[in-house]
């Protein structure tokens, strides 16, 4: 078998060098389905061969150079917004060749014989030919779909899958970062659902002070995607890894969650209070899942960031993804090549705040305080600011608005 001219592979003929073929989350999928004995839910992948096949087939590359071409500057967030619609859009209103729908269609119907289910509900994911490697991180760019049933659902969650590659964001980060963007492809993983109870993140190295002494969870209740998206608080657990012993516990009330529904799709519902207050992981699901995440790491022998679920039917935990760590990967390979240089520092520090990090650092800069959103002046064109609260037609001129404050 040529894995290379492939439309789908399943997860236990994929292994982590076969990032090209399958994009990074499905070929960690697959590394960890073959050679490790970590619990992944099962599953199959379109490779980068079919994407390119869909975009060729159907004339799509050509009309996606042409947009690509007409982006000249990515700090232009209208042009860039506009752009990216636009290339969405184009392969959208694209159908897929018939060949390639027969191929996931008939992928779907072997996976829920192989899983004793008849049209099994799956988790469809994108997985780009640039994402999760050492030195880069495309993770949350591109789409992923939850609870679809049916193999003609699944070819739309493709599709929109393949849009995703073109969100602003996405976008925005290939340009920054120098990545072609008709080289990326992508490809979809179709893998089964978990009706997880409780769901959440773990990583290997602590993300807020890079302590990799110990593994940190993060657990929420519901489907995992409100806490990657930061719409909920998890619950923090930190497990030390020579002994396995929970060394802290941080509980966060939860309000809401985000579930499955019995026909298909998710939905927020909110959590009772006595149980949104209480303590979302019992100890023993935490030492099971700081196990998987430090085999894991063994196995992979770096840092690693990961996803899980607890099923809601059995109580079974189940790792969804696992990709490198790149934050202090990186940071560790650079003190490791050489000292890094201090910027100065102010010593007259005083805590105002504190809370759980979106990304860890240090760096300083003149605070604006923006008491109400609409109030914030934006750029126009030129030196002219213009306030969303004035009259039709009617700017703030210069660098001050006397209606909001705002002065720059």
């Amino acid at each position: 078998m040529e894995k290379e001219k492939e439309y789908l592979l399943w997860f236990e003929q994929m292994e982590r060098k076969d990032v090209a073929i399958v994009g990074g989350k499905s070929s960690s999928l697959g590394e960890m389905t073959a050679k490790t004995d970590v619990p992944v839910p099962y599953g199959y992948a379109t490779t980068a061969y079919a994407y390119r096949y869909f975009i060729e087939a159907t004339g799509l590359k050509e009309k996606m150079a042409a947009l690509i071409g007409q982006i000249t500057d990515v700090e232009n967030t209208a042009q860039l917004r506009d752009i990216s619609a636009k290339l969405r859009k184009a392969i959208m209103d694209e159908e897929m060749p018939k060949d390639l729908q027969a191929a996931i269609t008939k992928a779907y119907k072997e996976l829920g014989k192989k899983v004793g289910e008849k049209d099994p509900y799956v988790a469809v994911r994108s997985s780009a030919t640039a994402e999760d490697l050492p030195d880069a991180s495309f993770a949350g760019q591109q789409d992923t779909y939850l609870n679809v049933q049916g193999a003609k659902m699944i070819i739309q969650k493709v599709k929109e899958c393949y849009a995703s590659c073109f969100t602003d964001r996405a976008v925005y980060y290939r340009e920054k970062q120098g990545f072609d963007h008709l080289d990326v492809a992508l490809s979809a993983v179709i893998q089964m659902m978990v009706y997880s109870k409780a769901a959440g993140v773990m990583f290997t190295v602590n993300v807020a002070d890079g302590d990799d002494k110990n593994v940190l969870i993060e657990g929420a209740y519901g489907l995992g995607e409100y806490v990657v998206q930061g719409t909920v608080t998890p619950d923090d657990y930190l497990v030390s890894k020579d002994k396995l012993e929970i060394l802290e516990k941080t509980v966060n009330p939860q309000e809401v969650k985000l579930i499955r529904k019995p026909g298909g799709d998710v939905e927020e519902v909110p959590v009772p209070k006595a149980e949104g207050e209480g303590q979302k992981l019992t100890d023993e699901q935490i030492k099971e899942l700081a196990g998987y995440a430090i085999k894991i790491e063994k196995h992979y022998g770096c840092y690693m960031d990961m996803e899980w679920g607890i099923d809601e039917r059995d109580g079974k935990i189940w790792i969804l993804q696992a990709r490198p760590e790149t934050v202090w990967s990186r940071r560790k390979a650079k003190e490791t090549a050489k000292t890094e240089e201090k910027g100065a520092v102010t010593t007259d520090r005083k805590v105002i705040v504190k809370g759980a990090p979106a990304s860890p650092g240090q760096v300083s800069g003149k605070a604006h305080v923006i008491l109400d959103p609409r109030f914030h002046c934006q750029p126009r064109t030129g030196d002219s600011l213009y306030c969303w609260l004035q009259e039709p037609g009617r700017c703030c001129y210069g660098f001050y608005c006397e209606r909001c404050g705002y002065y720059r």
